[in-house]
């Protein structure tokens, strides 16, 4: 099942997103970006510094 050209609709616009270690509200990510051709990506809270997320990509 494909979603490419279905639009996605936006159910609450105001949501804060929250660091799950610090509790703070998170405005901002830091991003840190690693290799040439595959890019390895780390999101971090901007407060306490822990990671939130990670990606991969080619």
């Amino acid at each position: 099942m494909s979603n490419q050209g279905k639009k996605l609709e936006i159910e609450k616009a105001d949501v804060s997103p929250v660091c799950p270690h610090c509790e703070r509200k998170v405005e901002k990510l830091i991003e840190i970006s690693r290799g040439f051709f595959a890019v390895n990506r780390v999101f971090c809270c901007p407060h306490c510094h822990k990671i939130l997320g990670m990606a991969a990509g080619q």
